[in-house]
């Protein structure tokens, strides 16, 4: 089946741990998209380029990648610790 792209939104998660959990999502807007697609074909590869202001996060954070499908139920959650922002290497 196709996959119609609703939205993909890049967002940096704080998580506490300890016995008062709570979760915080902080929205990054991105200040170039180039080639997104409005629609990934059946077994094809799409590639696209985002751009975002130079950012590092803490121990307890990491970005969270979200593509959200439209009019449809498939939703696909990237979540990159925070040594693959820090330390890409």
């Amino acid at each position: 089946m196709d996959y119609d792209l609703n939205f993909l939104n890049l967002s940096v998660e704080t998580r506490q741990k300890g016995k008062r959990k709570s979760l915080q999502r902080i929205y990054k807007e991105p200040l170039y998209k180039h080639r997104l697609p409005s629609k990934v074909k059946e077994g094809t590869t799409e590639r696209l380029i985002y751009v975002m202001p130079k950012f590092s996060i803490s121990d307890g954070r990491r970005v969270v990648l979200e593509l959200n499908e439209k009019n449809g139920e498939r939703d696909i959650k990237l979540k990159i610790p925070h040594r693959m922002i820090n330390n890409p290497n």
